[in-house]
């Protein structure tokens, strides 16, 4: 998967190629970042690369707003099934009250 083109403090950086990736890699480095600062911003690139075009708090954000659907779905089927369920036994009772 191509990962295109990056522009790093007004300069183009092509990533697809080995020079490109080595000439992004020591820019940023040249601010002075430490090897773990290095490898976040990598990190936090190639997930908004290969992750959708989402960082990670917005994918949490995103299935915490999934999982809330999926259980106001299920307490809403939850809520047809007991609609569903007084219905037959009111129409039982009324088929009692008519034999009477």
């Amino acid at each position: 998967m191509a990962l295109g083109k990056k522009t790093f403090l007004g300069v183009d950086y092509d990533l697809d190629t080995t020079a490109g990736k080595a000439a992004y890699g020591a820019a940023v480095a040249g601010l002075g970042a430490d090897e773990q600062t290095i490898q976040e911003l990598a990190n936090q690139q190639y997930s908004q690369q290969f992750g959708g075009g989402m960082s990670q708090a917005e994918l949490r954000d995103f299935e915490t707003l999934i999982g809330r659907l999926e259980g106001s779905k299920m307490k809403q089927a939850g809520q047809a099934n007991r609609a569903r369920q007084r219905d037959v036994m009111a129409g039982g009772l009324a088929s009692m009250m008519a034999n009477f």
